[in-house]
């Protein structure tokens, strides 16, 4: 005699919309556990820009809980390092001849970032 095991199809299909979920959490939490901790401590440094075009000049302001000179770097577009310049806090720093476009910018304590974002050159 053959024995036939019949399954409702709905208990197969709901059982693999839950294995499915579990899956698509578990991917979830092991990219949230390797994200770099200094992203979640990007506010200790405020980056500001100020673009004034009739002089061709780019004037960054930096405030920071530290006094330690930072380094700021600025790439392009692409990730082709334009300049890197160094900061410190509560000083205003120039660069001039930034040509207009959007840029992406890292400010560094040493090893470690602590700030990064988009810049848009007007």
């Amino acid at each position: 005699m053959k024995k036939n095991l019949h399954i409702n199809p709905i208990l197969i299909k709901m059982a693999l919309l839950i294995t499915c979920f579990m899956l698509v959490m578990l991917y979830n939490q092991s990219k949230a556990a390797i994200l770099p901790t200094a992203i979640a401590t990007s506010s200790r440094v405020t980056v500001n820009f100020i673009n004034d075009a009739e002089k061709d000049e780019l004037t960054i302001q930096v405030k920071s809980r530290t006094e330690a000179p930072l380094q700021l770097f600025i790439f392009s577009i692409d990730g082709i390092l334009i300049k890197e310049v160094p900061v410190n806090s509560r000083q205003s720093t120039s660069i001039k001849s930034l040509k207009k476009g959007l840029y992406l910018f890292e400010c560094f304590d040493k090893d470690e970032r602590m700030k990064s974002g988009k810049l848009m050159i007007k």
